[in-house]
């Protein structure tokens, strides 16, 4: 993947979020969107946080409850738990974006981030969160 796949991606990715979703607030003044961008789906509020800012992918963030079921394998996915409201870790022990929990839409529940690459990854994802 290049520089440039990257861009159109993160392009055409916006352009689709504009159509189909809603930028949400944060409750906390201290995320500022600098490195997430939540919104709900028009149809359904589903939540999506998104990670613009990686040069080889871009993170999707989801409650695990509402994301599709069957992903292909160039998706990768990476369960997370809650520990109380604030925080995430997934079996390594490794941690989620931070800033999620300014969101109560993600608050105390089971997410997962998905890395999509390609926009056919992305549509996949946005179309099942849309529905």
């Amino acid at each position: 993947m290049t520089t440039t796949d990257i861009e159109n991606l993160k392009g055409a990715l916006r352009m689709r979020l504009r159509r189909d979703f809603v930028e949400v607030s944060s409750a906390r003044d201290t995320s500022r969107k600098a490195h997430l961008e939540v919104f709900e789906s028009k149809r359904g509020g589903r939540a999506l946080g998104v990670e613009f800012g990686h040069l080889d992918r871009i993170n999707f963030w989801v409650v695990r409850l509402g994301m599709p079921r069957d992903l292909p394998p160039t998706i990768e996915r990476v369960d997370k738990e809650p520990n109380g409201s604030r925080s995430w870790t997934d079996a390594n022990g490794d941690g989620a974006n931070s800033n999620l929990s300014g969101y109560k839409q993600f608050a105390t529940k089971p997410i997962a981030r998905l890395a999509v690459k390609t926009l056919d990854e992305a549509v996949l994802v946005l179309d099942h969160l849309a529905r």
